[in-house]
C-alpha cells in the first residue's frame, strides 16, 4: 500500500523543511498543554459574555474565588486585589496579551484569541507575564532574570541544581547597576528571585520539574539571544550606533553613548556621528542629532558647519535658534515636522505630530524628501479618534481641599499638561517638577533628573490610557507640592468640535509658593475665568516651543 513512497525523492532541503515542520508542530503541542495557556483558556471561558473589572483592569475581589474555581486552583481566603493572586493573575495577564480576553470600559469579555502562530502567542504571553511580575519602573526586572536563567540553563553542561543560583548571580552581575536592582525588585515575595523565576518558567513549560530546559525553554533562550542588543563599544561604527540608539528608551541612551565615547577623541566622534546621520533613516538621524545636542553649546562650531548639509541644516538652525533665542523659519518648521513624524514609532503618533504643528498643509509645504511618502501614508491611514480627557487634579495633604477640573485633548504631551497645571494652580514655574505613574517618571529633559523620561515625548493618552487611571505630579522638589491627577472621563469628539484646554470648575485657593508670612495672604483666590484666559493661549503657543525642543536641546 505504500509503494508510492518508493517514487519520492527527498532532497536535503526537503529534509530540513520536514524537520522544521515537525519541531514547530511539537512546540505548538507543548504550548497548548503548558499550565499557563491552559489556565488562560479556562479563565477566558469563565469570563464569557462579560465580567466587571476594576479601574486597573483586574477582577474584583469578590470574583476571585469563582474565577479560581473555574481554573481548578485554590484562592486565598482574602485578597486585597486579584493582581496579588499569582495563580490567577498570571493566566489573566496572558489571556489579555494574546487576545483571549478584552477589557474595555470597566468590563472584561471573552474574545477569539490568537489567529496565527501559537508559538508566537506563547512568547507574547510570556513577556506580558514577566513584565507584570517586574516591579521596577521600566517593567524589566523579571524579564532580565528569566532571560539570564534560560541562558545559564542552555549552557552545556547545564549547572547542577545546587550551583544554579550562584551561576545565575554571577551572570547577573554583568548587568548595569539599575538592571541588577530591577532584577531583585521582581516578584516581591521575599524569596530568591531565581526560585520565583523558575516557577514562572515552569508554568510556561520552559523548564521541567528538575529545573532543566524543555524544548520550549531552548526555543525561548534562542529567541532572547536573537533580540538582545549587543554591548556598545568604542569601535562600533557610528551608523550602527545611531541605529541602536534609535530603538532605546530615553533613559538608556546616554549610558550607551558614554560607552561609545570612552577613550575617543570627541571632535572626531562627533564628526563621525553627523556624517552617519546624513545618510541615516530619520529615527537614527534624530538619535544622532540628540547625541550631539546633548553635548551642549561647546558643539556650536559643529552645528555651524552642519549648515552646509541639507539633511542636517534644519536641525542645526533649530539648535542654534534655541541658543540665540530665535525661531526657525517656516520652511524649517515644515521640514522638521516631517522629519519627526517619519521618526515616530507608529502611524498614529506621526498623525498627531503633524496635527500638532499645522496639519497636512505642513507636509505639503515641506521640501523634506520623505514628505510625499508621509503624505500618502497618512492619507491612506484611518484617522485616529479625537478624544478629550476630563481630569481632576487635587493637591495632596492640603486642607481645606484644593482641586481643579480640566478638559484637555488626549493628544497633548505632558510638558503641555505641566504648563496647564501651572496655570490652573497659579504656580510660578520656578521649580523642578516630575510626573509619575506606576511604572514611569517624566520630567523636563533639560534638567536630567534621574530615571526620568522626556515629558515632551509622551502624550497624555499614553501615560493615562483609561478612565480611572491616576498619576502624580510633583512641583517643587523641595517643598514637594504633590498633585493627584485622575482621569474621570474620556469622551470622543466630533471632527467639527474644537478641543481646547479648559478649566470647568475647581475648589480652594491656590497656595502661594515660597510664602513668607510677612508677604501677606498665603493663598491666591481661585478665579475660573482668569484661569481660562491664560489657558486659551497654551495650545497655539506650545507648537513652536515643542518643535524646537524636539530638534535638540542644548
Amino acid at each position: 500500500m505504500l509503494e508510492w513512497l518508493d517514487d519520492l525523492v527527498f532532497t536535503e532541503a526537503d529534509a530540513v523543511s520536514f524537520y522544521a515542520f515537525a519541531v514547530t508542530a511539537a512546540l505548538a503541542h507543548d504550548v497548548d498543554n503548558c499550565t499557563i495557556m491552559v489556565r488562560a483558556g479556562l479563565v477566558a471561558a469563565w469570563v464569557g459574555a462579560g465580567r466587571p473589572v476594576t479601574a486597573k483592569g483586574v477582577l474584583r475581589p469578590g470574583d476571585i474565588p469563582p474565577a479560581a474555581a473555574a481554573m481548578g486552583v485554590a484562592a486565598p481566603p482574602r485578597a486585597r486585589t486579584a493582581a496579588d493572586v499569582e495563580v490567577l493573575h498570571r493566566p489573566w495577564v496572558a489571556a489579555q496579551a494574546i487576545g483571549l480576553i478584552a477589557v474595555d470600559a470597566g468590563r472584561a469579555t471573552a474574545a477569539a484569541g490568537p489567529a496565527g502562530d501559537r508559538l508566537e502567542a506563547w512568547w507574547v504571553a510570556l513577556i506580558a507575564v514577566l513584565r507584570s511580575e517586574s516591579h521596577d519602573r521600566r517593567g524589566e526586572g523579571a524579564v532580565m532574570l528569566c532571560r539570564t536563567l534560560l541562558t545559564v540553563l542552555d549552557n552545556e553542561p547545564a549547572p547542577a541544581a545546587e550551583e544554579l543560583e550562584d551561576a545565575v548571580h554571577e551572570r547577573l552581575h554583568e548587568l548595569d547597576g539599575w538592571q541588577l536592582g530591577a532584577v531583585f525588585e521582581a516578584f516581591r515575595r521575599g524569596v530568591t528571585p531565581v526560585e520565583a523565576g523558575l516557577e514562572v518558567l515552569a508554568e510556561f513549560g520552559a523548564v521541567d520539574a528538575t529545573a532543566r530546559l524543555t524544548s520550549l525553554g531552548r526555543w525561548a533562550s534562542r529567541r532572547f539571544a536573537a533580540i538582545s542588543p549587543q554591548s556598545v563599544s568604542p569601535d562600533l561604527p557610528a551608523a550602527e550606533l545611531l541605529t541602536r540608539l534609535a530603538s532605546l528608551p530615553d533613559q538608556d541612551v546616554w549610558q550607551q553613548v558614554r560607552r561609545w565615547l570612552a577613550g575617543r577623541d570627541l571632535g572626531q566622534a562627533v564628526s563621525e556621528v553627523l556624517a552617519a546621520a546624513v545618510e541615516a533613516k530619520p529615527a537614527a538621524r534624530v538619535a544622532g542629532i540628540d547625541l550631539v545636542g546633548g553635548l551642549g553649546e561647546a558643539m556650536r562650531p559643529v552645528w555651524q558647519a552642519a549648515l552646509d548639509q541639507p539633511m542636517l541644516a534644519p536641525h542645526a538652525r533649530a539648535v542654534l535658534a534655541a541658543w540665540d533665542e530665535t525661531e526657525p523659519d517656516e520652511a524649517d518648521h515644515c521640514w522638521l515636522a516631517v522629519e519627526y513624524a517619519l521618526a515616530s514609532e507608529d502611524i498614529e503618533e506621526a498623525y498627531h505630530l503633524v496635527e500638532d504643528f499645522g496639519g497636512m498643509a505642513i507636509v505639503t509645504a515641506s521640501d523634506h524628501p520623505g514628505a510625499p511618502g508621509l503624505r500618502d501614508t497618512l492619507t491612506a491611514a484611518e484617522r485616529p479618534p479625537r478624544r478629550v480627557y476630563q481630569l481632576k487634579i487635587a493637591l495632596s495633604r492640603v486642607k481645606p481641599p484644593v482641586w481643579r477640573r480640566l478638559r484637555v485633548p488626549a493628544t497633548i504631551t505632558l510638558d503641555l499638561l505641566h504648563q496647564a497645571i501651572q496655570v490652573a494652580f497659579d504656580w510660578d514655574d520656578d521649580h523642578l517638577h516630575i510626573f509619575e505613574t506606576d511604572r514611569n517618571r517624566y520630567a523636563d529633559p533639560e534638567f536630567v533628573l534621574d530615571d526620568c523620561d522626556d515629558e515632551s515625548a509622551v502624550r497624555l493618552a499614553k501615560a493615562m490610557p483609561n478612565e480611572g487611571t491616576t498619576m502624580t505630579y510633583v512641583y517643587d522638589l523641595g517643598d514637594w507640592w504633590e498633585h493627584r491627577i485622575t482621569v474621570e472621563r474620556i469622551d470622543e469628539m466630533d471632527d467639527l468640535d474644537v478641543i481646547d484646554i479648559v478649566c470647568t470648575e475647581g475648589r480652594g485657593d491656590a497656595p502661594i509658593e515660597d510664602w513668607n508670612p510677612e508677604d501677606g495672604p498665603g493663598a491666591a483666590p481661585f478665579d475660573v475665568e482668569a484661569v481660562n484666559r491664560r489657558l486659551a493661549a497654551l495650545l497655539g503657543a506650545s507648537n513652536m516651543d515643542g518643535l524646537q525642543a524636539q530638534a535638540g536641546r542644548p
